[in-house]
């Protein structure tokens, strides 16, 4: 279930503060985040499949979301459970960063938190396969994906322009708890 967890103290722990789809949306429109969610089809696919299968067999709801957007690109990360240097990049992935860029993904398989900070304020949106999130240039983030499962993203590049790095921080990993969800996970645990 995606759900949507905000700081209220400051002190390294993220209340739970929507689950319904709509809301979440409305919140994060308001540190210019776009989320949404479209229906996926229901797809199988194996850890050598060819980014071209992927996107293709995904074509409506990518059709539905590019629209509105300019002259696009697309390519897919994956990283499967039993990817040879998987540690390293979950840490990569928990180092808080920036773009100078917009960076888009439609998530298609696996799960994760996508930890954002915006002025004051950490949003962590739990992501489920369907979920979409367009992150502005310059938006401090980080990403924890779900250890137990292999992760899928389709990423868009508008513009046909890879995000740069703009911002590199410190190693988030452990830093923050989800207080209020469903499976309660350590603040120097899992995250």
């Amino acid at each position: 279930m995606t759900q949507l967890y905000r700081d209220v103290d400051h002190a390294y722990q993220l209340k739970l503060c929507d689950t319904e789809r709509a809301c979440i949306g409305a919140r994060l429109a308001g540190v210019g985040v776009h989320y949404d969610h479209v229906e996926l089809p229901s797809l199988v696919f194996d850890e050598e499949s060819r980014p071209d299968e992927v996107i293709g067999s995904y074509i409506e709801p990518l059709d539905r979301l590019m629209a509105s957007m300019p002259k696009v690109a697309l390519d897919v990360a994956s990283v499967a459970v039993s990817h040879p240097r998987r540690d390293t990049i979950e840490r990569e992935l928990m180092i808080e960063h920036a773009h100078d860029a917009v960076e888009s993904q439609l998530l298609v398989h696996g799960a994760g938190i996508l930890f954002m900070r915006a002025s004051n304020a950490v949003f962590a949106l739990a992501c489920e396969p369907g979920d979409y999130v367009r992150v502005p240039a310059g938006l401090r983030h980080w990403f924890h994906m779900d250890s137990a499962r292999s992760f899928r993203t389709i990423r868009f590049f508008e513009h046909e322009t890879r995000p740069r790095l703009c911002h590199r921080g410190d190693d988030m990993r452990g830093l923050f708890e989800l207080v209020g969800q469903q499976v309660q996970e350590s603040s120097r645990g899992v995250l």
